[in-house]
């Protein structure tokens, strides 16, 4: 009896270093996988937003985090010729890598690279934003409201560019942004950039006192 009960505890005990080897295989598998998917699916997009989303060269924009909607909608319109682009692979994208697409770089969370700002267009822009952008662009341009983008981190030159290509018409002003942008000059857009820019991504957390 006592070598039947010490063989099945053996044999329970290789069992159970089985399933766990097993598990540890599987999902390892599983996780290179998705991996292997994730980098599959940003091939085409990682020399210039890389596998996190993150613009590697100034005037790119970083990407992660950004609504899934929004990022789905900004890809629609460069297929659709809605918006201007000189990048080809813009307009490449075909309609089934869309939502994977915008779903990946909406899942990134990693840290955007801070762009030098000047402190006061850094000033300027915080009474511009206060006046003219809080309403959609919540919480120094972290949140969104009326689907706006994140601002907060965003590349410094892409937002100057973008910013003014909304004042030249080279991009098409969305709902209610048409109002925000009256009687702004050049310059209150430039500081508007710098305000974002400098932003923190994140709400910075408070140290506790000692």
């Amino acid at each position: 009896m006592a070598k039947n009960s010490s063989t099945r505890s053996v044999g329970k005990a290789c069992f159970g270093n089985w399933l766990v080897t097993a598990a540890l295989l599987f999902g390892s598998t599983a996780s290179s996988v998705q991996g292997a998917e994730s980098t599959d699916i940003t091939r085409n997009c990682n020399e210039c937003h890389g596998t996190d989303g993150l613009g590697f060269k100034p005037g790119v924009p970083h990407l992660n985090g950004q609504p899934d909607y929004l990022l789905t909608n900004m890809i629609n319109a460069f297929q659709q010729g809605k918006r201007s682009t000189k990048v080809k692979m813009h307009r490449d994208i075909t309609d089934a890598e869309v939502a994977p697409l915008a779903r990946h770089y909406a899942q990134k969370k990693a840290q955007r690279p801070k762009s030098a700002t000047n402190p006061d267009l850094v000033a300027r822009g915080e009474a511009v934003y206060l006046k003219r952008c809080a309403d959609c662009h919540v919480d120094n341009g972290r949140d969104s409201d009326k689907e706006a983008p994140l601002m907060a981190a965003q590349d410094l030159n892409y937002l100057i560019d973008q910013t003014l290509a909304f004042k030249t018409g080279v991009r098409k002003f969305p709902f209610l942004m048409d109002g925000a942008y009256k009687d702004l000059a050049d310059e209150d857009l430039t500081a508007a950039a710098h305000f974002f820019a400098a932003q923190e991504q994140e709400v910075p957390k408070k140290r506790r006192r000692r």
